[in-house]
């Protein structure tokens, strides 16, 4: 039996994989089930490394007083200041 596997995300094509199976039925439940976790894997490896590629900052701007702007820091209970 030939089984296809399709991956497909926002409906572009990401991954397809064609085998053919044989067996029992659970060698080939299992072997599907295999294929399925690799043509997976694949595919969140591809669109990690994509993503990964893509230049874009991954922080916030730091503010003009060497902060990061948007964060307070409150003062400690054992700050020693009057």
């Amino acid at each position: 039996m030939e089984v296809e596997i399709t991956v497909t995300v926002g409906g572009r094509l990401v991954k397809r994989h064609v085998a053919a199976v044989d067996g029992t039925l659970e060698q080939m439940e299992e072997t599907i089930h295999a294929l399925s976790r690799r043509v997976a894997a694949e595919a969140l490896q591809a669109s990690v490394a994509q993503v990964a590629a893509a230049t874009r900052p991954l922080f916030r701007k730091p503010a003009g007083n060497g902060g990061i702007a948007g964060i307070g820091h409150a003062p400690s209970s054992d700050s020693t200041a009057p």
